[in-house]
């Protein structure tokens, strides 16, 4: 089905599993409940269209216009999305295991309870994005962005997080046990009560966060830079590991005391 306009369309639960689409405009389209497994979509506009409960298992889409389109419940699992605007998109319990998203700009959308388990996504951007209880157990993220995001109790359980940037987000108690975190930075974030056991921190920049209570047993932290980081009642995060990251007066020791960690400090 090639370049056509249909405004307006109503189709909900519609059967249209491995069919291909392109240069369609269904602006505000009802297709909530829908099937369309392994479907293909090219350049098509599906702002503001209802997918709820909708099932995308292993389609692709590149360069599909989803903003403000609703993906409650919906199942995208092990679908490809290639530059495709979904800022707004309302996507709360969505499911994204083992999907591949390249380049989607997910800014305002609404993803509380979404699931990217083995997910990969590349140079994507969550800004002012609503990822509260989301899960990216064994994830894959690479030069992602996130700003001014809101993700307590976030789970990054074993993920892969290269060089991705977390600027000014409200992570409380969020997971990242066993994840490995090169390169990445999270300035001034809050991370209270978070989890970062067993976790890779070579390179990772925690400017200006506020990272009390927090939990550090068994984390690698050689190359970690702690400068200016609150890290006062942080749990498990010996002197040996701190010897081994960067610190200086701006930062707050897990004793309450300011740094540098020096041998004898404590």
């Amino acid at each position: 089905m090639r370049q056509l306009k249909l405004e307006g369309l109503r189709a909900p639960g519609a059967r249209l599993a491995r069919a291909a689409f392109s240069r369609l405009e269904l602006p505000a389209a009802d297709l909530h409940g829908a099937a369309l497994e392994g479907s293909r979509w090219e350049a098509c506009d599906l702002s503001l269209a209802n997918l709820a409960g909708a099932t995308l298992d292993g389609a692709t889409l590149d360069e599909v216009l989803l903003h403000d389109a609703c993906l409650a419940s919906a199942s995208l699992c092990s679908a490809v999305l290639h530059a495709c605007p979904m800022e707004k998109a309302r996507a709360p319990g969505s499911r994204w295991m083992e999907a591949r998203l390249g380049r989607v700009d997910l800014s305002g959308a609404l993803l509380p309870d979404a699931s990217f388990h083995k997910a990969s996504l590349l140079e994507c951007l969550f800004a002012e994005t609503e990822l509260a209880r989301s899960l990216f157990y064994r994830a894959i993220l690479r030069f992602c962005r996130f700003l001014r995001c809101r993700g307590e109790d976030l789970r990054f359980n074993g993920a892969l997080l290269q060089h991705c940037d977390f600027h000014n987000c409200g992570l409380d108690r969020a997971r990242f046990p066993g994840a490995d975190l090169t390169g990445t930075s999270f300035q001034d974030c809050s991370l209270p009560g978070g989890d970062f056991r067993g976790a890779r921190l070579g390179g990772t920049r925690f400017a200006g966060s506020r990272l009390q209570g927090a939990r550090f047993a068994d984390a690698s932290c050689a190359g970690a830079d702690f400068r200016g980081a609150n890290l006062q009642g942080a749990q498990g995060l010996s002197l040996h590991q701190l010897l081994r990251a960067r610190t200086d007066p701006s930062t707050i020791l897990p004793w309450g005391a300011p740094g540098p960690a020096m041998r004898g400090s404590r």
